[in-house]
């Protein structure tokens, strides 16, 4: 019998090994950076980090993949209702909105998750070397060592989420749509929140460079300090930019329906991949344009074949009954004729 792996199993295992790999990198970069004054809390960071890593990276598959009564309810249900080639065929339009609901959540939360894991892991750390007698700067370093790879674990978690559950979000929206439901009524975040991530990527890296320079000189600060503001306002006017762009999209794609005449989209934009959608979206305009002149033209067509159907009734069929009625009365008139010569 094949065994059937779960749907959110396969999600969790590139991310928990992403997860293993930037909790190894930092590990070898505390060790390498630090010069633990205490033989306990060096032995402790040596075994115990490691130990929480894994012991939370268990809990975890338990979770997305273990056992049923261990997983919570949106899991179970993406679980039951979706396989690696997509939605299990012949649910119910409620079931399949319940799992698509659930996807958007699961892929919602995931960062968070990932988020709540790691900062229990550096926390339990940071814990036990305190209690072992590590100085301050010993747990600074294992504090932003920590941090780093938390966050390049969170980054990886929300986008490789997004992406891996892409196609079967993108099946669920075609189902419900071609059963008359609107499935988006949930609220989404807009591509300007990626932004903060596309900042702290350099920020962290930033970071990693003064810690492994450690202990870090004023000048070093602040130059590290300018640079990262000039990245992040080229950062804040490159997503302005496309932010703008959308936007524009966003409103021929509203107005396009409404307008009489042949709709023209034009944008500022020198990007390949915006000029040739504008391009794109004027060839669908102007051919929504003839299909709705021809439209038009065929009502005309129609009109005038009812008008003349109309005037053909009045000359025929009118004049029938007209016929008819006219010999009902001589019938009459005859019969009354037969009455008076008897």
């Amino acid at each position: 019998m094949k065994i059937r792996v779960p749907y959110t199993f396969k999600l969790l295992i590139p991310i928990l090994g992403w997860a293993i790999l930037c909790s190894a990198f930092a590990y070898v970069l505390i060790i390498t950076i630090v010069n633990f004054k205490s033989p306990a809390a060096e032995r402790s960071f040596l075994i115990m980090a490691p130990i929480y890593t894994m012991l939370f990276s268990f809990l975890a598959i338990l979770r997305y993949g273990g056992p049923k009564f261990l997983a919570e309810e949106n899991i179970r249900l993406i679980n039951k209702n979706v396989t690696f080639k997509g939605i299990i065929p012949g649910l119910s339009t409620e079931e399949i909105k319940d799992t698509f609901n659930a996807l958007i959540f699961i892929s919602k939360t995931s960062a968070i998750n990932v988020l709540a894991s790691g900062l229990s892991v550096m926390v339990l750390v940071i814990l036990t070397e305190w209690i072992n007698s590590s100085s301050n700067q010993e747990l600074f370093i294992i504090f932003c060592g920590g941090l780093m790879a938390l966050f390049f674990s969170c980054a990886f978690a929300a986008f490789f989420c997004q992406q891996f559950m892409s196609p079967v979000i993108k099946e669920c929206r075609r189902m419900l749509i071609e059963r008359e439901d609107r499935p988006d009524q949930t609220k989404f975040f807009g591509i300007g929140n990626k932004f903060y991530f596309l900042f702290l990527l350099p920020l962290f890296t930033v970071l990693t460079v003064l810690i492994s320079v450690y202990p870090i000189s004023l000048n070093v600060a602040i130059i590290c300090f300018i640079s990262l503001s000039m990245t992040f306002i080229i950062d804040r006017v490159l997503f302005v930019y496309l932010s703008n762009s959308l936007k524009e999209l966003e409103a021929f794609a509203v107005d396009l329906p409404m307008v009489e005449e042949r709709a023209i989209f034009i944008t500022g934009s020198m990007d390949k991949e915006i000029v040739n959608l504008s391009r794109s979206l004027n060839e669908a305009s102007e051919k929504m344009h003839d299909s709705r002149s021809e439209l038009e033209k065929s009502q005309k067509e129609m009109a005038n074949r009812v008008n003349e159907l109309e005037k053909f009734f009045e000359l025929t069929v009118n004049r029938e009954v007209k016929m008819v009625e006219l010999k009902k009365q001589l019938k009459k008139e005859k019969e009354d004729v037969q009455e008076d010569n008897a």
